[in-house]
Formats: structure tokens, C-alpha cells, sequence
């Protein structure tokens, strides 16, 4: 699992298996009032538990980028 943090608000990256594969899964939590703000779960497999961790957060920055 993977991390970014902007005060108490948290974005992860982890993944998971699907299909014989391996999706990411972004997820959005804002630890202060206590709520799940999103999740994002990649729509294409990956051969590894690693490549999707890398997609993930390379989406992850890209996202961030945008804010």
C-alpha cells in the first residue's frame, strides 16, 4: 500500500486480484471528518500485483497534478 497525505486527508494505493489479474485501487479518506471521499478502481488488469501498484500511483500523480 502506498500513500500521499495533504493534512488529514489521504489518498492510498493498493491493489487487487480480478480476473486472473490485478486492478489498483485509489482510495480518498478524510481521516478529520471521518469519511470515505472515493474510490477509483483501474477498469484495466494488470500480470502483477506490482504493475498495478505502479499504475495506480503514477494515475495518483497525474491526479494530483490536475489539483
Amino acid at each position: 500500500m502506498s500513500d500521499k497525505t495533504n493534512g488529514d486527508v489521504s489518498a492510498f494505493v493498493q491493489t487487487a486480484e480480478h480476473q486472473g489479474g490485478y486492478v489498483w485501487v485509489l482510495t480518498l479518506v478524510d481521516f478529520a471528518a471521518r469519511d470515505l471521499k472515493r474510490s477509483l478502481v483501474s477498469e484495466e488488469t494488470y500480470a502483477t500485483s506490482a504493475a498495478a501498484r505502479d499504475a495506480g500511483l503514477d494515475r495518483l500523480q497525474g491526479m494530483a497534478g490536475d489539483a
